[in-house]
C-alpha cells in the first residue's frame, strides 16, 4: 500500500482549493476547484502535478467561475451543470479538453443568468443521461439526453400546467434499476409517489396510486428497488395523526410493491 501524498496544491498558501465532485471517467478524475484566480471551474487530474490542470475557464468574467455540479460520466463523456454567466445554469459536456467542453442545451431560452433550467438529479441508464430540468414552461420535470442539442428533450409533463413551485411535478430520488429509472413525483392527482421510466412519454408512468405516498431513500439492490414509503395514500399531509413510514420493495420481475418491514410512527 502506497503512501499517501499531496498531488498538486491547486489553492497556493494556506488557503484551500475546496476541491469536491470526485468523477472518474476512464482513467481521468475530474473535480471542480477554485485556483484563487477563475473561480470554481472544472479541472482534471491523471494523478500527476503536471497532469492536475483547468479543463476550461468557463465563466471567464468575474471570480466566482461557472460552480460545476452534479459530475456524472456517461461512457467517455463527463456531464454537468454549469453557469457560463451568460445562460445560467445549464448542462454541459467534456472530453477533457477546453475544446470538447461545451454546452449541451440552453434549456430554458435567453440570455439572462438569472433564469435557468438548473440540471439536477444526473442519472445514466445505458447510452441516456436522466436529469430534471425547467424549460420556463413545464416547470421542473424529466428529462433525458444523449449528449446533442437535438437529442436533449422532455421526456414527460407529468404534471400539466404553468411553470410554478406547485404545478411541476418536481422529481426526485432517482434511481437506477436494471434498465428503468425509478423517482418520486406529485402529479397533482395521486400526490407525490413512485414513478418509473424507459425514457418515453409513454413508458413514463405511475407505478401505484394505491401503495404509499412520499417514497423517500429509494435505494437499488439487484433487481429489486427498495424505498421507504407513508402509509395512508394522499391524504398523509392532513390527517391529525401520527402516520408510519414503512420500508416497501419493488420487484421488476412482478411489477407490485410488497411491503417489507414496518418502522416506529414518524
Amino acid at each position: 500500500m502506497s503512501t499517501p501524498f499531496l498531488v498538486k496544491d491547486i489553492f497556493p498558501g494556506s488557503s484551500t482549493s475546496f476541491l469536491r465532485y470526485l468523477t472518474a471517467v476512464g482513467n481521468t478524475l475530474f473535480f471542480r476547484a477554485n485556483n484563487s484566480v477563475n473561480g470554481d471551474e472544472l479541472w482534471k487530474s491523471d494523478g500527476t502535478a503536471a497532469g492536475t490542470l483547468l479543463v476550461k475557464d468557463i465563466r471567464p468574467t468575474g471570480s466566482s467561475g461557472s460552480t460545476p455540479e452534479g459530475l456524472t460520466a456517461m461512457g467517455n463523456t463527463l456531464f454537468f451543470s454549469a453557469n457560463d454567466g451568460v445562460n445560467g445554469f445549464e448542462l454541459w459536456k467534456s472530453d477533457g479538453t477546453a475544446a470538447g467542453t461545451v454546452l449541451v442545451k440552453n434549456i430554458f431560452p435567453g440570455n439572462n443568468p438569472s433564469f435557468s433550467s438548473s440540471p439536477r438529479n444526473l442519472r445514466v441508464v445505458g447510452n441516456t443521461l436522466y436529469f430534471t430540468a425547467d424549460d420556463g414552461e413545464n416547470g421542473r420535470e424529466l428529462w433525458k439526453s444523449d449528449g446533442t442539442a437535438t437529442g436533449t428533450v422532455l421526456v414527460r409533463d407529468i404534471r400539466p400546467g404553468s411553470p410554478t413551485s406547485s404545478s411541476d411535478s418536481d422529481p426526485s430520488n432517482l434511481t437506477v434499476v436494471g434498465n428503468t429509472l425509478f423517482f418520486s413525483a406529485n402529479d397533482g392527482v395521486n400526490f407525490r409517489k413512485l414513478w418509473k421510466s424507459d425514457g418515453t412519454a409513454a413508458g413514463t408512468v405511475l407505478v401505484s396510486a394505491s401503495d404509499g405516498s412520499y417514497p423517500n431513500a429509494l435505494t437499488a439492490v439487484g433487481s429489486t428497488l427498495f424505498f421507504s414509503a407513508r402509509e395512508g395514500g394522499g391524504g398523509v399531509m392532513n390527517c391529525g395523526k401520527a402516520t408510519a413510514r414503512r420500508l416497501v420493495r419493488f420487484w421488476l420481475r412482478t411489477s407490485i410493491p410488497v411491503l417489507v418491514a414496518p418502522s416506529p410512527a414518524v
